[in-house]
């Protein structure tokens, strides 16, 4: 059986992780199947992507199966990263759609998203120090740049659960739904990118990503947006626009 599935309709894949008898904890293994998920998106033609989680939680985070209590466990956070990695560098968005529990590594997870859409009964919460865990430096860096550090203070020192529309209040969060609806929501708002132009998605999701990571060049950024600018696909959509204008008019 599939730990992750991946669904495509109207040019958005849906990626669940898929095992909600495990409250989708996020093996190894499953998470070396989620970001061959992601290749095979875009590999058929995606424009954009919505993760999710089979069943009531969104995910319990780390396998706890797979923690030995000793410092082997740093290949767990080698996984996450990996995988975090590959959400950032894939040049479609990603939107998180959070039903129940985001917990502990899934939150990592959800973070490396584009957006994060939650259930108004959905939450967020980071137990590491309750299970004598100092959280992976690594994974505290890009986890600041997305939810910044008071957000950050009230998961992980504070051991808070955010729940709802405090989640969109602390931007761990774009938008909530109603519980149940989360899902049907991203995929939605995905249906937006689907009429884009993949070379301009793909450099603004690249650009935002430098933002939020302290990176950000502005004349770098120039150079590729002056390159846009001047391409073939932009003139041609922009005679395109021209002339659906012109027939309304």
């Amino acid at each position: 059986m599939s730990l992750v599935e991946l669904e495509l309709r109207d040019g958005v894949a849906t990626v669940a992780l898929a095992v909600p008898e495990r409250r989708n904890a996020l093996s190894r293994e499953l998470l070396v199947e989620l970001r061959r998920a992601l290749g095979e998106a875009e590999r058929l033609g995606a424009a954009a992507i919505v993760l999710t989680g089979r069943g009531p939680v969104f995910s319990a985070g780390a396998d706890l199966g797979e923690l030995t209590g000793t410092v082997d466990d740093v290949a767990v956070d080698d996984a996450v990263r990996d995988a975090c990695r590959a959400l950032g560098e894939c040049p479609l968005p990603v939107l998180a759609a959070i039903e129940g529990g985001c917990v502990g590594a899934a939150v990592d997870l959800a973070l490396a998203c584009d957006a994060r859409i939650v259930a108004r009964d959905a939450f967020f919460a980071v137990p590491a120090v309750a299970l004598g865990i100092l959280y992976s430096p690594e994974a505290l860096a890009r986890m600041a740049g997305r939810a910044g550090h008071q957000t950050l203070v009230r998961l992980l020192l504070l051991g808070e659960r955010i729940a709802g529309e405090q989640a969109v209040v602390t931007g761990l969060a774009a938008r909530v739904s109603p519980p149940g609806g989360a899902l049907e929501a991203a995929l939605d708002a995905a249906r937006g990118a689907v009429a884009g132009d993949p070379r301009a998605r793909a450099a603004t999701k690249r650009a935002l990503a430098a933002l939020a990571a302290g990176s950000f060049d502005a004349g770098a950024w120039q150079a590729e947006r002056l390159a846009l600018l001047g391409s073939d696909e932009r003139a041609e959509r922009v005679r395109t626009a021209r002339e659906r204008l012109a027939r309304r008019g």
